[in-house]
């Protein structure tokens, strides 16, 4: 028979336990957070750039392309908004309302200076409503991919084996 091991009260350290940073270490640093949503804005960015080329590769080989351009454009801009948030939270690892918020707040700003810079005779013709509306929905996806992030379990990192000799 064996004999049962009695379990020592001490509490063992989880692997799900939050790391504790050290003294000289911030865990938000302004530079950190900005470096993090400026990276979730670039990949934004560049999805939403290749989904837009698959988009209009999906509504070309349609017999009616225009049917498809405002669907298809929502969506572009919905999952790329859903990318920069969720980006932004694997990034940083901080609240995920403020990391889908300052993403979202980004892609805002760039569409709007964007928007601005088009001439009129290639702006959409969204009234005002429906126009405030998608862009509470670009925000909406951006917080959105950051609470998803936040549900996704954490990489684990692996040590890599030592090739004995």
């Amino acid at each position: 028979m064996k004999a049962s091991r009695k379990r020592s009260s001490t509490p063992r350290p989880s692997s799900r336990t939050a790391r504790i940073p050290n003294a000289g270490e911030s865990s938000l640093s302004p530079a950190r957070f900005a470096k993090a949503t400026l990276r979730g804005i670039l990949l934004a960015i560049a999805s939403a750039t290749l989904l837009s080329a698959g988009a209009a590769g999906i509504a070309y080989a349609t017999a009616d392309p225009d049917a498809l351009v405002t669907p298809l454009s929502l969506c572009v801009i919905a999952l790329s908004s859903l990318i920069g948030g969720l980006v932004t939270y694997r990034t940083l690892r901080a609240s995920p309302f403020l990391c889908g918020a300052a993403c979202g707040l980004g892609l805002l700003f760039i569409f709007f200076v964007i928007s601005c810079l088009l001439p009129d005779t290639m702006r959409g013709q969204w009234p005002s409503g429906l126009s405030l509306g998608l862009r509470g929905g670009m925000l909406a996806f951006s917080l959105l991919g950051a609470i998803l992030a936040s549900y996704a379990p954490a990489r684990r990192k692996h040590k890599r084996k030592r090739a004995r000799f």
